[in-house]
């Protein structure tokens, strides 16, 4: 199994690229709910993955983490439990990972993940070198084979059952504008009897944990927002404030721990 390293490849694309915080392309994570420290330099990522990877298989890959001179990034402060979040979708944002990598020194993470099918895959690595603040960088993977067809996004979808537990989202103001702060909450039910959850536990030191995509036809650090819930809500709802940085269509995923067990929620809406 041969890894493609650099700016070569044929099915795993190895993209550096060099971010300022600035260049998220929202103001720098205020809808984070905490004040970033002041950015030191710029950062770029690598990716090392086989050049065999097949669709359904387990494979390694390896994200190489380097200073604006090249030079490898060896302090990482921890966020939400871990030192990176690397999530992993389909650039039809029909699939969705979140992974976290193990630290391996050096500036280096590698990670076990899998992919349903051919197609353009990206990785937004979101990480935080000690002194610096939270940073976005995106990587590409591109398995060879025809892509299957995506789903039309529906917007208009505001309640799912996740296995045993009934989701509704809700957004306040009611229709999400460009540029404004936006209360998202998710309400979560007992699928059986339409009572309210119980045993709902923290996840990654949060009520919940929300990552936020933009459909485009390139995705890009800009199209990322990862929110932190808030305190409020009652024991069965999670709250996130965020701001969209443009209009368009946007897909949600918001993760939550129920009796141990956790589950995803996805939905699309439309920012105007």
């Amino acid at each position: 199994m041969k890894a493609k390293y650099g700016l070569g490849g044929v099915l795993a694309i190895a993209v550096w690229m060099a971010l300022a915080s600035a260049a998220v392309g929202q103001q720098p994570h205020a809808h984070h709910g905490a004040a970033p420290t002041e950015a030191k330099g710029l950062f770029q990522a690598g990716l090392s993955a086989p050049d065999d990877i097949a669709p359904g298989r387990m494979f390694t890959a390896t994200v190489h983490i380097r200073d604006d001179k090249g030079q490898a990034v060896t302090g990482f402060d921890i966020f939400q439990e871990k030192r990176m979040h690397l999530i992993l979708v389909r650039d039809d944002l029909e699939f969705f990972s979140h992974l976290h990598p193990e630290y391996k020194g050096n500036g280096d993470f590698q990670v076990e993940a899998s992919v349903p099918s051919p197609g353009g895959y990206t990785f937004f690595c979101d990480y935080m070198p000690t002194g610096a603040k939270e940073q976005i960088s995106v990587l590409k993977l591109r398995i060879k084979g025809t892509p299957p067809s995506a789903d039309r996004p529906n917007a208009e979808v505001t309640k799912k059952v996740i296995g045993d537990t009934k989701v509704g989202i809700s957004l306040s103001p009611r229709e999400a504008r460009a540029n404004r702060d936006t209360v998202v909450s998710f309400d979560l039910r007992q699928a059986a009897n339409d009572r309210p959850v119980e045993g709902l536990r923290p996840y990654l030191g949060e009520k919940g944990h929300l990552v936020i995509i933009r459909n485009t036809a390139a995705l890009a650090a800009g199209d990322y927002i990862h929110a932190h819930a808030t305190q409020e809500g009652g024991a069965s709802q999670i709250r996130f404030v965020t701001r969209f940085p443009e209009a368009g269509l946007y897909k949600l995923w918001c993760q939550f721990d129920v009796g141990g067990r956790i589950r995803t929620a996805d939905f699309w809406i439309r920012v105007k």
